[in-house]
């Protein structure tokens, strides 16, 4: 009986290792959190989640008390020839008129099974121009090719062209 257990592991142990290096690895977003900022920077007066959904409910209906946002992504690169690893932000703004505003921030180029969260604030005067955002989408480039996506569901909506009243 130990000997069939013994092969059984063996066997496990075999096939976990010919098919680990069959992932030829990639990039993933596995969240992205827009949390409204007020004045002091909080985007949560205590750690409750509920607490924190409350107050960010609070702050989008006050945006008087709002300063700026910030974008945390969890992301993973399991990739090993990566030269350019970058992260865009692409914001269209409640505001009439006003274009896609973009950030981008350069990522760490290292491969990791560990996934990590990326925090970035959108600068507060860019951020009163827009008024509020509508939509957002989330891309990791590695140089011009695009790796990963992750959007709103509002991005898709096209935004209305006020000459077409």
């Amino acid at each position: 009986m130990k000997t069939l257990y013994c092969r059984l592991c063996g066997i496990l142990l075999i096939t976990f290792f010919c098919v680990l290096p069959a992932n030829a690895g990639s990039v993933k977003i596995f969240k992205v959190l827009p949390h409204y900022l007020d004045k002091e920077g909080r985007h949560a007066l205590n750690p409750s989640l509920f607490e924190r959904d409350r107050y960010q409910a609070l702050l989008k209906a006050h945006p008087e008390k709002c300063s700026t946002v910030r974008f945390d992504i969890q992301w993973r690169n399991t990739l090993s020839d990566i030269d350019d690893l970058n992260i865009f932000i692409e914001i269209r703004g409640t505001k009439q008129g006003e274009k896609t505003i973009t950030f981008t921030e350069k990522l760490p180029p290292k491969k990791s099974v560990w996934s990590k969260w990326k925090k970035i604030n959108i600068p507060e005067e860019t951020f009163s121009k827009i008024e509020g955002i509508n939509a957002w989408r989330v891309i990791i480039r590695d140089g011009e090719t695009t790796l990963r996506e992750y959007r709103s569901f509002l991005w898709d909506m096209e935004p209305k062209d006020e000459s077409d009243n």
